[in-house]
């Protein structure tokens, strides 16, 4: 008898758990990145920035100012999820960056490819001066890792910086994720 219910309980559950992953990664799609908008607030300025596609790809181009002699040795990034219009956010969490120098050198991390587009590069120590952003993107990969149902929500982040606690300036990105499905190429 154990071995009957083992035997009808096994199929349920592991088709219920293939079910409940399916509908969070679907491996049909592609994702991409697709930016709304950039603002930057006391001490930081944008010059002239754009939102360029290429091929499924969106990137920031511009040039954002540090207007602050302080250097920056803090950063508090605070995540809100939005409804699929982008209406509706809430509060979902923050992160506290200190050791924004060792930060900035990590690799396969959500903000590499941002910070890594900047010219001159975003090194320490963070202090006055003007970057050119050049084809400045997120790194999906790690966001899709960290939380699967990225995917289902608009999202607004702002990053605040600070220098020992005093604040320095912060700017806001207001982004997606789209899906798509990529086309195959024939083997034939």
């Amino acid at each position: 008898m154990a071995t009957i219910i083992k035997m009808m309980f096994y199929p349920i559950f592991i088709g219920a758990l293939v079910i409940n992953v399916m509908s969070i990664y679907n491996p049909m799609l592609t994702y991409t990145l697709r930016f709304k908008r950039l603002e930057v607030h006391p001490n930081f300025t944008v010059e002239s920035y754009t939102i360029d596609r290429y091929k499924e790809g969106e990137f920031i181009n511009g040039q954002i100012t540090i207007n602050s002699k302080k250097q920056i040795d803090k950063a508090v990034v605070v995540f809100y999820r939005c409804d699929q219009d982008g209406i509706n956010c809430e509060y979902f969490q923050m992160w506290t960056l200190t050791g924004l120098c060792t930060k900035l050198k990590e690799k396969n991390q959500i903000w590499s490819r941002w910070y890594n587009s900047f010219d001159p590069p975003m090194v320490c120590p963070l202090d006055k001066g003007t970057y050119r952003i050049k084809n400045a993107t997120v790194d999906i990969g790690p966001a899709l890792l960290l939380y699967p149902q990225v995917t289902d929500y608009q999202w607004r982040v702002v990053q605040k910086f600070y220098s020992d606690d005093i604040f320095i300036g912060s700017y806001m990105m207001e982004l997606y994720l789209f899906g798509y499905r990529k086309k195959m190429k024939s083997i034939l």
